[in-house]
């Protein structure tokens, strides 16, 4: 199985830190952005390439699922050293890291699907396994109260899924799922209201208009 080596696309040796990581990637990106290479197609292309590896490299858990795959299937021995292993205390600040994007930006323009596939992302079936055998429960708290926070200006309709794998996150803290089950519940309410707006509004006319004709 061929996987791209995204190290060597952002011209960094393996097992760079963050800051080397957004410096190669900005000196890259500028060098081959499009708007400066009109018409060349390898630079658009490997613009491409240089976003796909640091959006892997920059974020931890993507990071660790690629060395995974390095690990099993790379026959280069650069890569032949044991993965990044994701711990409680990793999950909690990528969970800390997107309460605060959330918190930044327009709820009102936010793209729900993306943030939908990141929640899901960060509370996948090897995640929980990870929280669930790590016996932290302070830690599991702390993530689901960043979820709590993160999900609160989702769509009930991108909530849904998720729910389950938050409350396995909560375990068997019954103060946990309470907070989740009524902040579904009012996600919820909310939905239907908003959905059903529209007939509320005229039901409201008609029976106004009722009114008018019955008193005339």
């Amino acid at each position: 199985m061929a996987i791209k080596d995204y190290y060597d696309i952002l011209e960094i040796q393996p097992g760079a830190g963050d800051a080397v990581i957004k410096k190669a990637y900005r000196r890259l990106a500028m060098r081959y952005h499009p708007d400066r290479n009109i018409g060349n197609a390898y630079a658009s292309n490997h613009f491409r390439e240089i976003q796909e590896a640091y959006d892997v490299l920059s974020d931890p858990i993507k990071r660790s699922e690629y060395h995974h795959k390095r690990w099993q299937y790379s026959s280069d021995q650069i890569f032949k050293h044991p993965p990044i292993i994701i711990t409680p205390a990793i999950l909690l600040a990528e969970a800390r890291k997107l309460e605060k994007y959330v918190s930044g930006i327009d709820i009102f323009r936010m793209n729900h699907e993306a943030l939908q596939k990141l929640l899901a992302q960060l509370c996948s079936e090897t995640n929980i396994r990870i929280l669930q055998e790590s016996e932290q429960p302070e830690k599991n708290r702390e993530i689901v109260h960043c979820i709590l926070n993160i999900i609160r200006p989702l769509r009930y309709p991108n909530l849904v899924p998720l729910v389950p794998s938050i409350v396995q996150i909560a375990g068997t803290d019954n103060e946990l799922i309470e907070s989740i089950d009524e902040q579904v519940k009012q996600k919820r309410i909310q939905y239907y209201l908003e959905k059903y707006n529209w007939l509320f509004v005229v039901l409201l006319a008609l029976g106004i208009s009722l009114m008018i004709y019955l008193l005339a």
